[in-house]
């Protein structure tokens, strides 16, 4: 067996900048430090965060709110109406949204400011679009994810701003845009996809040429990128394991293979995907 490792792996820079600014609440602040939803979509980083003191809001723990208190706001944005509640409950909070999703948010803003209507390429229930969405203002939106949701559209919406949802398959991306440009030419189409999953989406494709048979895929079960990374390897052909820990390693299926490559997801530490390989190369040797 031959195991091959992607080149880009370990946190991405809005997964770095959430996770810091979490673990200095937790060293500096004197009240507890609480989070609204998941900081990401990984179990184990979780499970390590709650360890440091962070603590998830429930709507049990909103009587309990001291002016000592923190609320730190997840990597992947907050809708606009949430800030204002959060700021009423909270003396403190700490914005942790990806600054990519801010500049996303901000474009949004600025745009459906014009009356521009706003398309977005993802997922609906996705915190990151819900964020998207809350930033809308004079214009309408619209959120497709499929080939039968764009042809649901209607026929004439004016101006419009196309953007991705920053983890979607790039692929997926560029062949909804070339549809949609057809249907409405004067579309204005910005391919928001972030640095981090687009260089992590392109280390799939290249493990192809690779000769690579199978791909380990490392992240959280929820995680969008993650999950697109083993979308992507499907799609070229290749057979994917989406794992969350060296423990969840399928041994036996993947002693059927020659060339294995291996890729955590933007919100998997680099001691994951370490250990996962070194589990693969005992069965190398």
């Amino acid at each position: 067996m031959k195991v091959i490792v992607a080149n880009v792996s370990g946190f991405c820079g809005g997964v770095k900048r959430v996770l810091g600014l979490a673990y200095d609440a937790c060293r500096q602040c004197t009240g507890r430090v609480y989070v609204a939803g998941e900081l990401v979509h990984n179990k184990e980083v979780m499970e390590n965060v709650k360890v440091a003191g962070v603590k998830l809001l429930g709507d049990c723990d909103l009587e309990k709110i001291t002016p000592q208190d923190v609320l730190l706001i997840r990597a992947h944005g907050c809708p606009r109406e949430q800030w204002a509640k959060f700021h009423k409950l909270f003396n403190t909070v700490i914005d942790g949204t990806c600054p990519h999703v801010v500049r996303i948010s901000k474009m949004v803003e600025c745009e459906s400011g014009k009356g521009k209507n706003i398309l977005i390429i993802g997922n609906k229930s996705h915190p990151e679009v819900q964020t998207l969405v809350s930033f809308v203002k004079d214009g309408n939106v619209f959120i497709i994810n499929s080939e039968e949701e764009l042809d649901h559209l209607k026929d004439n919406l004016g101006q419009i701003l196309v953007i991705a949802q920053s983890t979607i398959d790039e692929d997926s991306f560029k062949s909804f845009a070339s549809k949609i440009s057809k249907i409405y030419p004067n579309a204005e189409i910005k391919n928001t996809i972030c640095g981090s999953s687009r260089r992590r989406q392109q280390a799939i494709l290249s493990f192809k040429k690779k000769g690579v048979q199978a791909v380990v895929v490392a992240g959280g079960r929820h995680s969008n990128n993650t999950q697109t990374l083993a979308q992507i390897a499907k799609k070229i052909g290749l057979v994917a394991f989406h794992v969350e820990t060296a423990s969840n390693l399928p041994i036996q299926k993947l002693k059927t293979f020659q060339t294995i490559g291996v890729i955590g997801g933007a919100s998997t530490d680099k001691k994951t995907t370490k250990e996962i390989v070194a589990s693969l190369l005992v069965l190398e040797n």
